[in-house]
């Protein structure tokens, strides 16, 4: 099932395209929460897993999917981490990138 007719070449900033099989999925409210895991690059590599939001359901369990989403995210706590080597202290600001589905 396709979110959106877009093709990956008519993608706008801040798009992007992912196709993959539904893992699993969840509704919370109204919003469902679609985890995808992505094909791999080669067989010596790991296949990729997203989580999609949508207003609609993108398919069950076991479905192969393509979506354009729109790629967000935000900042996190920041905390210290101390080199072992050094002995010098950073700052490490955590940052989670979001996909919402293009409806």
């Amino acid at each position: 099932m396709s979110v959106t007719p877009t093709t990956p070449t008519s993608l706008k900033p801040m798009q992007v395209f992912i196709k993959g099989k539904i893992e699993a999925k969840r509704k919370h409210e109204s919003t469902w929460y679609t985890r995808l895991i992505t094909p791999a690059a080669d067989e010596y590599s790991r296949p990729q897993v997203v989580e999609i939001r949508s207003k609609q359901k993108l398919g069950d369990a076991g479905e192969e999917t393509t979506a354009v989403c729109k790629l967000g995210g935000y900042s996190r706590k920041p905390f210290r981490v101390t080199d072992r080597d050094t002995g010098e202290s950073t700052t490490v600001t955590p940052v989670d990138m979001t996909l919402d589905a293009v409806e």
